[in-house]
């Protein structure tokens, strides 16, 4: 007899055992979502490949911060592989870029006067206005005309920034778009641009973002004809080509306040969502406050610093003006504090920004499908994905993309048993465990004994 073999069958005996009764399932985390997936006729096994976009229902139940407690499940309960969307089916960063601008008359001339544009290449390409082109009297409010040079990157939004001295302004522009410079579509049809300094503060807003389209031109038309821009620069949001799906638009989600330290807020995330913006919106008309922005982790002493942010909000002579966003690096800490410069009389309110993330899900087994989240005890299992999507390009092609899978209504799964650190099921799963481990030993003791009165051959 091969004593090291047969203990080593006894021992993987015991072990397969306790994976089995150790496999996750559904009731192991507090919610659960259908997959609402194109699937062949119900009951038939469905064999396919899925992009389930995360909602906010299910940040809401992630305990872990790397969202490792989500998984997905068949009709049989068995785990799927489940996990975030492979990067080449991910949309590229979009990035800012200088533009090319020129100023142009208004839209809206008199009567009297005639407007007669030329634009012209030259053979490197750049754009010019014809020389004859008359601009109106000196000071005079102009249009801008922007150039986009952009023949596969799509646009998706435009700063202007004004000249280092600029008076204070405040403009209603309509941005629209054109191929030809003579047909033009409106993109954002009223869009609030300004440059105000107030008790020795710059208040600014000169970022216009809107959904993302292919053009060459682009045309900032000032609404009143009274007052104009004084430009320095424009910069365009481009963005690379890249999978077929759309861009997630961005979600907002308010951050609940917790308490007051002096002049400083602190506020809890209600949600495992991946931040990339901030805003501040004060409670009181005409109040301006700058705060510096951080956030940490639940437990964690340490505040990391992440911007400051000017906040304001203007009500006056029938003007409305608040603070842009303050862009950030992705984050998912749940505890947040902005620390004012001034006393406030009331908490202002903390808004988040996010984009929704999609997952990738590949399916075996019959419908209906689900997925989970919410525990504090167990985590989904990791799958190597990106090989797993290398066999299904072989097999469909390099243009092959995953389907659109989108979630039903929330409803219970282990419920709160599955938050709590020390549940009745991890109990006994653990005393399964150790019941099993404890028979293994014994398993091969008894074995060794015998082995030792056996006669020796």
């Amino acid at each position: 007899m091969n004593t090291p073999r047969v203990i080593a069958l006894l021992f993987g005996l015991a072990v397969a055992g306790g994976a089995s009764a150790l496999a996750l399932q559904p009731k192991d985390f507090a919610r659960q979502w259908p997959v609402q997936a194109q699937c062949p006729a119900p009951g038939a096994p469905c064999e396919g490949a899925f992009a389930v976009t995360l909602d906010e229902s299910v940040y809401r139940q992630v305990r872990r911060a790397d969202l490792g407690d989500i998984a997905a499940f068949n009709a049989a309960g068995e785990a799927l592989p489940f996990g975030p969307m492979p990067a080449e089916y991910r949309a590229p960063q979009a990035q800012w870029r200088d533009a090319a601008w020129f100023l142009l008359p208004p839209a809206v001339l008199q009567p009297s006067e005639d407007l007669h544009l030329h634009v012209t290449r030259d053979t490197s390409g750049q754009l010019s206005l014809d020389a004859t082109l008359r601009h109106g009297a000196e000071g005079a409010p102009q249009d801008i005309l922007i150039d986009v040079r952009e023949e596969q990157r799509s646009v998706e939004g435009i700063v202007v920034e004004p000249v280092m001295e600029a008076p204070d302004f405040s403009v209603q522009v309509a941005v629209e778009a054109s191929d030809d410079l003579e047909n033009w579509q409106g993109v954002d049809p009223s869009a609030t641009l300004a440059h105000l300094r107030q008790n020795g503060q710059s208040l600014s807003r000169t970022r216009i973002e809107f959904a993302a389209l292919k053009t060459k031109y682009l045309r900032l038309r000032l609404l009143d004809g009274r007052v104009g821009i004084p430009m320095h620069a424009v910069r365009l949001l481009v963005r690379d080509p890249g999978p077929a799906m759309a861009v997630q638009a961005r979600d907002r989600i308010a951050a609940d306040f917790v308490r007051q330290e002096g002049k400083a807020y602190v506020y809890r995330l209600p949600a495992r969502v991946p931040v990339d913006r901030a805003n501040i919106a004060l409670a009181d008309d005409n109040a301006i406050a700058s705060f510096s922005v951080s956030a940490r982790e639940e437990g964690e002493r340490n505040w990391s610093y992440l911007g400051q942010l000017d906040a304001f909000r203007l009500r006056a002579a029938g003007v409305q003006l608040d603070n842009e966003p303050m862009d950030l690096g992705q984050t998912r800490q749940l505890e947040w504090r902005i620390e004012s410069s001034t006393a406030l009389a009331r908490p202002p309110v903390l808004e988040l920004f996010y984009r929704p993330e999609r997952w990738l899900l590949l399916t075996h087994g019959n419908a209906p499908f689900v997925l989970a989240a919410g525990s504090n005890t167990v985590r989904g299992d990791e799958f190597p994905l990106e090989a797993l999507l290398g066999q299904v390009r072989a097999k469909l092609g390099r243009d092959w993309q995953p389907a659109a899978a989108t979630l039903g209504s929330m409803q219970e799964a282990g419920g709160e048993a599955a938050l709590k650190a020390y549940s009745a099921e991890s109990k006994r799963t653990w005393l399964l465990w150790a019941v099993l481990l404890i028979a293994a030993v014994a398993i091969i003791a008894m074995v060794l004994r015998l082995m030792k009165a056996s006669p020796e051959a």
